[in-house]
């Protein structure tokens, strides 16, 4: 993925300057061409519709990264419940199963708070892994402990049945990120919309540097603010992962 090569922390100015760039440069050749080009207004009407589709394009990307990073938030809380309910179910457990148990659950959690942090795909893969190894492991402790008559166990099961199912949802909203075609095309009708405002800025020989300088670090800091919502483990704004921490700090093995 694109969002995924460079972190959101370096796009922000150097978005900023491809936009300020594509600003001088349209109001550099319309300067140039304003003796012989299109009238002034019949420019700004068409900057105006561009700015209206770039309107649009970013309350949707932004929409949708942002109801990922919420997704991928609530999960982590799911996460942590899950983990701590099985943990104070695994108390009820006969004492001689609860001490290994315990002790899987604390490795699990702390493999959990970490997963993808620091961004890096092999890394993201093997805490996969290791989660699932683990996970094998709790499996492979309740079987021995599995007994129909017991309302303790069967409420064990239950639980471990819910970390398994947040284990690869989480995993999975790791991986997938917004498409590519979307970033692209929002960069390509900021690009186009910004330089037909510099354009019309040229043709109508009106100095407006300050006010393009203005629109683009704005138009940069919301179109990045995608990418940045994108990068779970990168970026100014990073997936909170305290409530697996504080359930962590709770199990004691």
């Amino acid at each position: 993925m694109l969002d995924q090569l460079i972190d959101a922390t370096i796009l922000y100015p150097l978005v900023a300057i491809l936009f300020l760039g594509a600003a001088e440069i349209g109001a550099f050749i319309g300067f140039r061409l304003r003796a012989r080009a299109h009238k002034a207004e019949d420019m700004g009407t068409l900057a105006v519709s561009a700015l209206g589709l770039l309107a649009l394009l970013l309350a949707f990307s932004l929409s949708h990264a942002l109801s990922r990073y919420e997704i991928r938030r609530d999960m982590v809380l799911e996460e942590a419940n899950a983990i701590g309910a099985t943990a104070h179910l695994a108390l009820m457990l006969p004492e001689e199963a609860q001490q290994p148990i315990l002790g899987l659950l604390h490795d699990y959690s702390a493999i959990r708070i970490n997963l993808g942090f620091p961004y890096n795909p092999v890394k993201l893969e093997q805490d996969g892994a290791r989660s699932a190894e683990i996970l094998s492991g709790l499996w492979r402790k309740a079987a021995t402990i599995a007994d129909p008559q017991s309302l303790s166990a069967h409420r064990f099961i239950n639980a471990l049945e819910e970390m398994t199912k947040l284990q690869e949802a989480r995993l999975t909203a790791h991986r997938y990120h917004v498409p590519d075609a979307v970033y692209l095309t929002l960069l390509g009708v900021a690009v186009v919309a910004i330089g037909f405002t510099g354009y019309q800025a040229g043709l109508s020989g009106t100095k407006l540097r300050a006010a393009n300088l203005t629109m683009a670090v704005t138009l940069a800091i919301v179109t990045v603010l995608v990418v940045d919502l994108d990068q779970p483990a990168r970026g100014l704004i990073q997936l909170p992962t305290q409530a697996l921490v504080e359930v962590t700090k709770d199990i004691h093995p």
